[in-house]
């Protein structure tokens, strides 16, 4: 008899130390679950700061050199008034002008009106290149898109010139080699970006006095651009880690490592791809490919 009771007492007690290890255990885990979600929530708050943090360093890495343009165009301009005011202000009150005063007054203001004239092409490729990203941007806001257009690929590196021609300067040498190129279905902003990427980072790598080639052709039925300088070429093992964010070789105040990302992305969306290289007589080389037809696959991880 007691030990009958006793065996029913034991598993009484023991069937109340589960359950209340089980209740103990329970709570643990919603405890846990909470934190979990805590640090979930805290996680993906920290994310979303992050990709709005690399979208807004992508949006000032795209505006940054055709407002550099409009500055550089807008000085120019502002010192053409100031020859012609200059100019004006000397002849200004004299009864009788001699004729080799009025020859160089004539010169001087034909060379300020040369200057105003050669921004307005400058000024025009900045503004549309602004536009079109801006487009871009509300379209994106939108989870919307323009259809891909026709791009005559070698008049989007004409205006890339055009458009980086301040931070060129009199000391760097472009050698332009064009071909004849099938039009490419895209997005002129965005592929833009690209080429003018590409060609300021060879500015950047080659320094003074750099000698910058671009060239151009139709590979069966694809475009393929090269951009290659004359510099010190892509530190050992930096080719695959070129397109990651963050990456760079420019100092903190020349660089944010988005500039080949973005680009790359960008490229992504046109079904195209890029490379890097050293070339053997020295220097870098990209290489971009863009498809003359696209796919209905659309762009992987864009």
């Amino acid at each position: 008899m007691w030990a009958v009771i006793t065996t029913q007492s034991i598993l009484a007690v023991s069937l109340v130390v589960v359950i209340v290890l089980l209740l103990l255990q329970s709570r643990r885990l919603r405890r846990r679950e909470a934190e979990l979600q805590v640090v979930s929530e805290a996680l993906l708050d920290r994310e979303q700061l992050a990709t709005l943090g690399r979208m807004m360093a992508g949006i000032a890495h795209e505006l940054n050199t055709p407002l550099g343009a409009v500055r550089c165009s807008v000085g120019t301009r502002q010192k053409a008034v100031a020859m012609i005011d200059e100019a004006v202000s000397s002849l200004a009150g004299q009864s009788s002008v001699p004729a080799d005063e009025v020859a160089e007054f004539l010169t001087r203001v034909n060379r300020a009106l040369r200057a105003l004239h050669g921004t307005d092409p400058v000024l025009h490729e900045a503004l549309t290149r602004s536009d079109q990203l801006i487009r871009e941007l509300r379209l994106a806001g939108r989870g919307q898109e323009d259809e891909p257009q026709p791009i005559d690929v070698n008049a989007l590196v004409e205006g890339t010139l055009l458009l980086a021609q301040h931070e060129l300067r009199d000391s760097v040498t472009v050698n332009l080699e064009l071909g004849d190129l099938q039009p490419v279905p895209g997005w002129p902003g965005p592929l833009g970006q690209v080429l003018l990427n590409l060609v300021l980072n060879a500015r950047q790598a080659a320094g003074e006095q750099a000698t910058i080639t671009i060239a151009t052709e139709m590979s069966g039925s694809e475009v393929v651009v090269r951009v290659s300088d004359d510099g010190p070429g892509l530190p050992a093992g930096a080719s695959e880690r070129l397109f990651k964010p963050g990456f760079t070789t420019k100092s903190s105040h020349e660089g944010t490592g988005l500039g080949l990302f973005i680009s790359r992305r960008i490229l992504q969306r046109h079904q195209g791809r890029i490379s890097a290289v050293n070339r053997p007589a020295g220097g870098a080389e990209f290489t971009v490919v863009l498809p003359t037809v696209r796919s209905d696959a659309g762009c992987v991880d864009c």
